[in-house]
């Protein structure tokens, strides 16, 4: 029974020391462990570039920004130089002409009689008094007035007056006059021209132009008939 005890306690003591040497053990590795991994060092070098990858897909196209604002227009230029005069056009006439005709002419005082009929043209139908009667031109601006004639029809010995004239506001230029001829040997149809112009090139911007004419009386109203006159000019070259 005293063995048995014995051998007890050292199984109980032997088991006691193995548990201590395996604690020791433990614990010996754990602190060799920790001398052996020691502390971190520092980094090493950055290590060279790999290659670059293959490209992705092409990503979706972004919206269209807004249109900017239009700039300012630029100064002008300077105008160029004027070019050349071209040619004369075919078929143009340097030469022109107009007819008025006795229906155009209107009589200067509201108190003369006058008649207007086809063929006898204008007549003067006054009591023992002459008629004075005008009509307007209408001239191209810069032509010159190279001739005017009078076409009437005369059986009587007094004479018919006729005049061209330019005005303003301010002045009254007598540019041509003329009368005609007592009949003598060819009495009836007849024409006459003015001798001379003054004052021919036609100024629009400053004057306005009009025929002038003069009928005397008579007891047959129908020996002074006046139809009508001829203006002719010519275009500046």
């Amino acid at each position: 029974m005293a063995a048995a005890s014995i051998t007890m306690s050292k199984f109980i003591a032997g088991l006691i020391i193995t548990i201590l040497v395996a604690s020791g053990i433990s614990a010996g590795i754990a602190v060799s462990t920790q001398l052996i991994t020691g502390p971190v060092g520092p980094q090493g070098p950055e290590g060279p570039q790999g290659e670059t990858g293959p490209q992705g897909p092409t990503g979706p196209t972004g919206a269209t920004g807004a249109a900017g604002a239009t700039g300012a227009t630029g100064a002008t230029g300077p105008q160029g130089s004027q070019g050349p005069q071209g040619e004369q056009g075919v078929g143009f006439a340097p030469q022109g002409n107009i007819s008025v005709s006795a229906f155009a002419f209107v009589p200067r005082y509201h108190y003369d009689n006058v008649s207007y009929l086809p063929y006898y043209g204008l007549r003067n139908l006054n009591d023992a008094s002459p008629v004075v009667c005008m009509a307007p031109l209408q001239l191209p601006h810069g032509s010159t007035i190279t001739n005017v004639t009078f076409y009437f029809h005369d059986l009587g010995t007094d004479l018919l007056h006729f005049y061209l004239l330019r005005e303003n506001q301010t002045v009254l230029d007598q540019m041509g006059y003329v009368e005609n001829s007592p009949p003598g040997d060819t009495p009836g149809d007849d024409y006459i021209s003015l001798g001379s112009i003054l004052y021919p090139t036609v100024d629009n911007n400053q004057y306005y132009y009009y025929l002038y004419i003069g009928i005397p009386w008579s007891l047959d109203p129908f020996d002074y008939q006046f139809h009508y006159a001829l203006v002719e000019y010519e275009y500046p070259p």
